[in-house]
């Protein structure tokens, strides 16, 4: 009896195995980037060029992230 119950561990084992690692390999090429939060500044010319609702390093982080995906 215990030699069965081993068996069929056995082929479970076998069988989840290999599944499970395949899905972690497609989780991790899965992965996109997400784009920060959209700190676009606001009003132009000679007026404020800023956006109050961003502080100073989500600024930055955004416009690096602009200045990487515009081609600037």
């Amino acid at each position: 009896m215990s030699r069965k119950i081993a068996r069929i561990v056995l082929i479970v084992a076998a069988v989840a195995i290999p599944a499970a690692v395949a899905e972690a390999g497609n989780a991790q090429r899965a992965y996109v980037e997400a784009p920060p939060k959209d700190c676009t500044r606001l009003n132009g010319r000679w007026g404020y060029y800023g956006n109050p609702w961003c502080s100073p390093a989500e600024q930055l982080r955004w416009d690096r992230w602009e200045a990487r995906h515009s081609g600037r």
